[in-house]
């Protein structure tokens, strides 16, 4: 049996994940490997038992048209795919704190796209110059970020959706359907490591103890961080199985990060609020590294605001006021 990433998997030297056919690796694939797909699928859905295969196949179909439109409302720029994580906390309570690390991250993006106007501008004033490439350098550095966090929610926004649906069919008592969709053969754009992510939030939703479903989620919030971070080695170009060497010369000294911005949680008690300062980088971070990026931006975006309960809902009332301040608090699942 062979999926589409799994046949995707074959035409790269890659590491294949699915989160590459809403790129470039789609033009890879012929009319005989959707043949071969198609025909893994059918395998797979024999294997679902008969009594559940019509709801399966109606739930998977109203899942895929609630992703779709999901989508096409909130991924058409940053302040709407702002719009739509917090539209997707909610649906969550808040509980999985991812929606908010990626909105933390984008206003590290936003910040990112700014400094590399600048030097877009400092590059256009130097090509009379005839010196050029930082004008390309800062032109490159803005498309890929655009190029990420756009492939970041299309790719996760519909996983975490797919686990809701069926943490709902669980508090339903239709287990058998719930699992069936866990277990059975996956939406074409997601794969194995998509089929864990909602195995483990399906499991994490469902602890009732507060504190112990936080810790559950929040150790979640940085696997799903490892997979984002995926799709920014993606973007760029690059093997995240690889340790590159920084580089030397004029790109290396323009390309060379020692610190970033990064959401803190300050103040006494009562006065507690958000603050992005400086967060140092180890002396030979590259950019390109996978590994050590994700744990170095894991520190800076994901376990500075969910290290408890008390920082986490900090985070939260200052995305609240910051972005959707003309509406009430929203329920949240966690009691301070």
């Amino acid at each position: 049996m062979a999926s589409l990433t799994d046949i995707l998997g074959k035409r790269s030297e890659r590491p294949p994940a699915s989160f590459q056919l809403a790129g470039e690796g789609l033009s890879t694939l012929t009319g005989a490997d959707l043949q071969a797909a198609a025909s893994d699928y059918r395998e797979r859905l024999a294997l679902v038992p008969t009594s559940l295969r019509s709801d399966f196949e109606t739930e998977q179909r109203r899942l895929a048209d609630q992703s779709a439109q999901w989508l096409a409302r909130y991924n058409r720029n940053l302040y709407s795919r702002l719009t739509g994580y917090w539209e997707l906390g909610k649906l969550l309570r808040f509980d999985y704190p991812w929606p908010v690390v990626a909105m933390l991250g984008i206003c590290q993006v936003l910040g990112g796209m700014w400094r590399a106007r600048a030097y877009g501008l400092l590059g256009v004033a130097a090509s009379r110059l005839r010196y050029s490439r930082l004008e390309k350098l800062a032109d490159a550095t803005d498309d890929i970020l655009r190029r990420t966090n756009r492939a970041i929610f299309h790719d996760s926004v519909p996983t975490v959706l797919y686990a809701l649906r069926c943490r709902q069919l669980e508090t339903e008592g239709r287990i058998e359907l719930a699992r069936a969709l866990e277990d059975g053969p996956l939406p074409p754009l997601f794969d194995e490591d998509s089929r864990q992510l909602i195995r483990a939030l399906v499991r994490g939703l469902s602890v009732v103890d507060q504190r112990e479903r936080f810790r559950t989620l929040a150790q979640l919030t940085m696997r799903h961080f490892d997979r984002e971070q995926a799709v920014f080695s993606h973007q760029m170009g690059v093997d995240r199985r690889k340790h590159y060497q920084p580089r030397k010369g004029w790109v290396g000294l323009m390309t060379r990060i020692k610190a970033v911005p990064a959401p803190r949680v300050v103040g006494r008690a009562g006065e507690r609020h958000i603050a992005f300062e400086s967060f140092a980088l180890p002396p030979d971070f590259d950019m390109r590294n996978h590994d050590s990026r994700v744990a170095a931006f894991g520190a800076a975006y994901v376990q500075s605001v969910t290290g408890n309960i008390d920082d986490y809902l900090v985070a939260i009332d200052y995305l609240h006021q910051r972005f959707a301040g003309g509406e009430p608090a929203p329920a949240l699942g966690y009691i301070r």
